[in-house]
């Protein structure tokens, strides 16, 4: 268990710490953690068979991935209220409902954020409102495209494999989409 934290980093959307950790053999550890507000990620299903997705260009890994549009709660902010802003910001899109669907951790060895997936249905195209160091592109994906992006390796980002599995697996889900 942690006994301590010292602040090592306050940053505009994580701080890491620093934890002193008790071993089982009495001696203490120090242990980096990233401590974050919590996340979004977006199920957007335009129908049954289609959903939205976007490439983002990730310069921390030097990639441009293939994604369920996501993001990082403001401060105070509901995760439903994050969700809804994000969709626009990120797709055009806006939604008539947003679902909870589930709720995981994106690294709990090193973080302890806590993402929250919601489903969007009910999509309204309009106009992006992307971050100025945002490079994203709408991509539409059909149920059998994804099925081939995830078996092929080309969705690498442990989000948007979570959503996509409630989108190809879940029966909830697909009641949900259905109705």
């Amino acid at each position: 268990m942690a006994s301590e934290e010292t602040i090592l980093l306050k940053g505009a959307r994580f701080d890491v710490h620093q934890m002193q950790l008790q071993g089982r053999d009495g001696k203490t550890y120090a242990r980096e953690v990233i401590r974050h507000r919590g996340a979004v990620v977006l199920l957007p299903v335009i129908d049954a068979n289609t959903i939205v997705m976007i490439r983002n260009s990730r310069p921390t890994v030097g990639e441009t991935l293939l994604e369920l549009p996501a993001g990082t709660r403001e401060e105070n902010e509901s995760a439903e209220l994050t969700a809804g802003r994000e969709l626009i910001e990120e797709t055009g899109y806006s939604a008539g409902s947003l679902t909870p669907l589930h709720q995981f951790y994106s690294a709990p060895g090193i973080c302890d954020e806590l993402m929250h997936l919601f489903l969007a249905t009910d999509l309204t195209a309009g106009d992006a409102a992307r971050e100025a160091t945002e490079q994203i592109v709408n991509q539409i994906v059909t149920r059998e495209e994804a099925l081939e992006l995830i078996a092929s390796g080309k969705i690498r980002d442990a989000k948007s494999l979570v959503g996509l599995y409630a989108f190809l697996y879940s029966p909830v889900v697909a009641e949900m989409i259905e109705t």
